[in-house]
């Protein structure tokens, strides 16, 4: 079966695809301590939640496995396609935009390519694994601690700016 999720993520247009368990994930006890010290700031949806982000199982009651995807960004640069067109009015010049923008925003939001392919992944995983299997998703929006899942999955490590780093793919993917 994991062969066959495999395969589909890829012809979705992810670039990695690796399961690790539905345990909770080894930071979990820095979450708790980082949380009680008070250094979520302003976000205090992450004390909210925190009893699901340290336990899987109470985003999914019963989940075994968690899939997790690798989607690069990098690539696109390579084909030039970060360059805005540069459409002007006929006899007056174009001046391009100037600024930088961070890699991920020069395209479509991420949250929608990968939501509509995560979706097609979910559907194509419940009909392989049969009547009553259930299957979320998320794009960086629910309440689990992706990094540190995607780390012990295989996707990559966690470097020193704390962010994961694929061997094969760099740090720039989602």
């Amino acid at each position: 079966m994991k062969e066959a999720i495999q395969l589909r993520a890829r012809e979705l247009g992810f670039d990695d695809c690796r399961f690790t368990s539905a345990l909770p994930p080894a930071s979990a006890p820095q979450l708790r301590g980082w949380l009680e010290e008070g250094l979520q700031g302003q976000m205090a949806y992450l004390a909210r939640n925190a009893h699901k982000r340290v336990d899987p199982q109470q985003v999914l009651p019963g989940a075994r496995s968690i899939v997790t995807l690798a989607a690069s960004y990098a690539a696109r640069l390579d084909a030039g396609l970060e360059r805005p067109s540069a459409q002007g009015v006929p006899g007056q010049s174009v001046t391009p935009p100037r600024g930088v923008v961070a890699r991920y925003a020069r395209f479509r939001d991420y949250h929608d390519v990968l939501g509509e392919r995560l979706k097609g992944l979910a559907e194509f995983m419940r009909s392989l694994a049969g009547e009553g299997a259930r299957a979320l998703w998320y794009v960086d929006t629910g309440p689990v601690l992706e990094r540190d899942l995607a780390q012990r999955a295989g996707l990559g490590f966690i470097g020193k700016h704390t962010n994961l780093i694929s061997r094969r793919l760099g740090n720039w993917f989602f």
